[in-house]
């Protein structure tokens, strides 16, 4: 409602004339509030009341223009709109993000691997060479910088700008073990002979970021005789040596973030509604005023701060740190599994759902000698998907059973075309001809079983989709392999339900 709602300069003007004021006069900071007091019928926020204040530029007797008054009363309005646009954008966007991460904690929950050394297998240290500083070397065309670690090197590009303080803005990835590498970090120059000379060097300590998160340094470089140079390096780091571990806090750090950010938006919601209430009819009003007395219940201590427009009005989104792989509204529990999730053994029609898919795609990989039976092909990944990557979820199962509807109807058509080779005397196939009348024979008895194989499967699909609206986790073993299905329930077919 407050949104929709903006007010105009006659319709302040119009107000505060109705309480005695007068347009083209100045005024005191008491009489203006005075004014907002009758208007709203109650004493009104002297907080917001001060800040409009402060926005206009008073006379030397410490008067402000009516005209001024209403015009920052008028600026406030569009300023609180648009932080409170920004705040829920960015709550969706961190929204987002957490249900990412939490998808991603649950999966390590089954699959972390650690070493002997308790470090993930697969654990990255990430460090961006972002800038050079006083580089006390002339006779140089570029620079660049070289990382080694236990022996492997890796250099960035050549840099850019300034010659003499040069910046890369280069990512650089490697593979931790242990723990205990020794990282070196070197400075070149090279000359107009393409001879490169070493500057300075800088080793850089793991020990320091075991708390996983992103470290900005400034690393003073000393020469191959040890000796202290002018010359630094400024670089970010962060070492993820635990997955599990680094995705369970920042799903605490997001929702938190979340949670602050909610209360901004109480508060920008409050002021607006402040700012707008003398302005409203008198029942819009009296409904605001309730709503203005309704208390606020938060965990987190709450700062009335959300009017201070004058400040930076654009909401700079927090510093986010890297992502471990180039390759985030609900609050699940990821320490263990819902106790509210029932676990099931292998169920009937995941099993056999699983053999008749095998069967359709033996018959549709012989159909491709004689037609392009690729839907089925896909048709029987796409299954596959579900059991081992855990696609057990509604949308996914039903786009999965309309391709298969599809997959029928394109089967009977097909049907249609060729029946006639079945006792006809046309055998004139482009590719085959009349060669190809054996295979084209198998084809059609194949494609047959194949739309009494796909009539089953779409009833076995319905019962998934049933069963994938339930908290149920079924254990899918087959041979050595043993699959949970319906813990992280994915959707391959939505841009936030990608596979992980």
């Amino acid at each position: 409602m407050s949104l929709q709602y903006s007010p105009t300069i006659n319709s302040i003007l119009n107000g505060f004339q109705r309480t005695g004021l007068s347009q083209g006069q100045a005024y005191q900071k008491e009489q203006l509030f005075s004014a907002l007091d009758k208007l709203t019928g109650q004493l009104y926020d002297r907080d917001v009341a001060q800040q409009l204040f402060e926005q206009c530029q008073p006379n030397q007797r410490g008067q402000v223009q009516l005209e001024d008054f209403a015009q920052v009363i008028i600026e406030a309005d569009k300023v609180l709109k648009k932080k409170l646009n920004q705040t829920e954008q960015q709550i969706q966007q961190y929204r987002e993000e957490l249900k990412e991460c939490q998808q991603l904690a649950q999966e390590l929950q089954y699959n972390q691997k650690l070493n002997p050394q308790g470090v993930d297998r697969d654990s990255q240290l990430i460090i961006v060479i972002k800038q050079a500083h006083n580089i006390q070397y002339s006779d140089y065309q570029y620079s660049y910088v070289s990382v080694g670690l236990d022996g492997a090197e890796v250099q960035t590009q050549m840099s850019t700008g300034d010659k003499y303080n040069p910046t890369f803005n280069q990512q650089l990835n490697f593979q931790i073990q242990t723990g205990s590498e020794e990282i070196l970090i070197k400075l070149f120059v090279q000359d107009k002979n393409q001879r490169r000379i070493l500057i300075g060097q800088s080793h850089l300590d793991l020990g320091e970021m075991h708390d996983q998160q992103v470290h900005s340094q400034q690393l003073q470089l000393v020469n191959d005789r040890q000796q202290q140079l002018q010359t630094y390096l400024q670089i970010e780091s962060q070492w993820i040596h635990n997955k599990l571990k680094y995705h369970q806090e920042m799903i605490v750090k997001y929702e938190q973030t979340i949670q602050q950010s909610q209360i901004d938006i109480d508060d920008y919601q409050r002021d607006l509604l402040t700012i707008q209430q003398p302005f409203l009819e008198s029942n819009i009003r009296n409904n605001l005023q309730q709503s203005l007395k309704q208390p606020q219940n938060y965990s987190l201590p709450q700062q009335n701060q959300a009017f201070i427009y004058q400040q930076q009005q654009n909401i700079s989104p927090q510093q986010k740190p890297f992502s471990m792989q180039p390759q985030q509204q609900q609050n699940i529990q990821i320490h263990q599994i819902d106790p509210n999730i029932v676990q099931d053994e292998l169920s009937d029609e995941l099993y056999y759902g699983f053999i008749l898919y095998m069967l359709m795609l033996l018959l549709a990989l012989f159909q491709c000698f004689a037609r392009p039976d690729y839907l089925d092909l896909i048709l029987a990944m796409l299954y596959l998907i579900i059991v081992c990557r855990d696609c057990f979820e509604p949308t996914y199962i039903k786009i999965v059973g309309v391709l298969t509807i599809l997959s029928v109807i394109n089967d009977i058509v097909w049907i249609s075309i060729y029946k006639n080779w079945w006792s006809g005397t046309d055998k004139t196939l482009p590719t085959w001809g009349e060669a190809g009348d054996p295979i084209v024979r198998m084809t059609l008895v194949f494609c047959v079983f194949n739309i009494i194989l796909k009539t089953a499967l779409c009833y076995i699909l319905f019962h998934y989709y049933k069963e994938s609206q339930q908290k149920k986790i079924i254990v899918f073993k087959f041979w050595q392999f043993e699959f949970q299905v319906g813990v992280l329930k994915q959707n391959l077919f939505t841009i936030q339900g990608l596979l992980v």
